[in-house]
């Protein structure tokens, strides 16, 4: 994991910064890593730390722990729930904040999950969730403060990692997960503007840019898929790649690209927009397995 702090402290809501200390506190005193995921992690990268407006901002917080067993896993949720911020939910995975509304889903990864890197949540097991990327995501996190007043250091994924996740989790719950569908494409139409991106582009990726006649869009988003690539495991980018294969092939139904521009039509510019994105991101991964 990157070790490089940046600091945003100030820029979160307090609360929300209180339930983290919470759940920091309580990891490290049981020596369980974790870190934060989905919405609110895109938040934290596109929001609060390159000041891009995100679509929709998230009440919510997802955090990926890193467990052995589902008793390791009762464990701190029950510690959790003993402090006095979080009461259980109907789900499994779910817990509200005592405080004030917010939602906190806690899905265990590493050696808990089976060799597909699934899970299925007990005690009926007729829930199961696909974790492959999470241990990526993880190795490859940023460390980022929340709070300097009684310092508040969280994880959360790259936006290489981030994207990944989208992917699989979009794939593994489809048609439920329609937010991650926008999530991506909101990734994927932004990524360009996050400042380091171009210097990296100019300084190290001319080629990249000349072939696609300096589209700084086209060109970050193929940089995207070639970092995806370099950070993921071999299972974990073959994958990504049947995904964004099966869904960017115009004989199929192309379910993601229809969930991305939900309301428009399919021959739209934003649809046709849309698809040459998920083109070249499929394009920047092939160039680097």
């Amino acid at each position: 994991m990157n070790n490089i702090s940046i600091d945003i402290s100030g820029r979160i809501d307090p609360e929300k910064v209180l339930v983290l200390r919470v759940i920091n506190d309580v990891a490290k005193e049981l020596n369980i890593n974790f870190f934060v995921v989905g919405a609110f992690a895109r938040d934290v990268i596109f929001e609060h730390i390159h000041r891009i407006s995100a679509p929709r901002m998230t009440e919510d917080i997802d955090i990926g722990i890193e467990v052995e067993s589902w008793k390791e896993y009762k464990h701190l949720t029950d510690t959790l729930i003993e402090h006095g911020h979080f009461s259980p939910t109907n789900l499994p995975h779910r817990f509200s904040a005592s405080s004030f509304s917010t939602f906190i889903d806690i899905v265990p990864y590493g050696e808990i999950s089976d060799e597909n890197k699934r899970i299925s949540w007990p005690p009926n097991h007729n829930i199961i969730m696909s974790l492959l990327g999470f241990e990526e995501a993880y190795r490859s996190a940023l460390n980022v403060r929340l709070s300097n007043e009684q310092p508040v250091d969280i994880l959360i994924p790259s936006v290489p990692a981030l994207t990944l996740l989208k992917i699989i989790s979009w794939d593994d719950a489809y048609p439920e997960r329609e937010r991650d569908a926008f999530d991506l494409l909101f990734i994927l139409e932004k990524y360009n503007s996050i400042d380091d991106i171009q210097n990296k582009l100019y300084e190290t990726h001319v080629p990249l840019l000349t072939e696609e006649e300096f589209d700084l869009k086209l060109a970050s988003v193929r940089l995207l898929g070639r970092e995806i690539a370099q950070l993921s495991s071999t299972e974990t980018v073959r994958t990504v790649e049947t995904i964004l294969d099966r869904e960017t092939n115009e004989d199929q139904e192309l379910r993601m690209l229809s969930q991305m521009v939900k309301g428009g039509s399919l021959q739209s510019k934003r649809f046709n927009t849309a698809l040459q994105l998920l083109k070249k991101l499929l394009q920047g991964i092939r160039e680097e397995i």
